[in-house]
């Protein structure tokens, strides 16, 4: 009777820990996808700082926007586990990003254009609007 007891309990505790370690890892997921549609709305809002200043046309690589982009961490998605990011500007190439420039000779507020997308959450894109789609839904970082 006492082990029958302790068999019950042992499998509530291991179907408890099953769940909550299956909730953690959904969390971290739904947290990582959050923060790369964030670094992708900075993104999108520093290309058209950038295309602001010529002429309204979107820049053709992120090395061009290193001066409207504070650093090339934003580069990386938190998600990516396989790329480091540059220390600085001069050592940055464009593998070390997480991040693509799918279009180029989008103008400035192309609300249909995609500008990017992420190389590690697929169904995350930028549009040269600044409005970035994560997957659920299209936003922005500015209301």
């Amino acid at each position: 009777m006492r082990s029958r007891k302790f068999i019950i309990v042992a499998t509530v505790v291991a179907v408890a820990f099953a769940v909550g370690a299956y909730a953690t890892g959904r969390a971290k997921r739904w947290a990582r996808s959050m923060s790369c549609g964030n670094y992708m709305c900075s993104i999108c809002c520093a290309a058209r700082s950038w295309a602001a200043d010529n002429s309204g046309k979107m820049p053709s690589d992120f090395l061009s926007m290193s001066n409207e982009l504070a650093t090339p961490r934003v580069l990386i998605c938190d998600a990516d586990r396989s790329r480091r990011a540059a220390s600085n500007w001069a050592s940055f190439t464009p593998d070390l990003s997480s991040y693509e420039i799918v279009a180029l000779d989008l103008r400035d507020g192309d609300t249909k254009g995609v500008f990017m997308r992420c190389r590690i959450h697929k169904d995350h894109i930028g549009y040269a609007d600044g409005t970035v789609f994560d997957g659920t839904r299209r936003r922005t970082k500015f209301p």
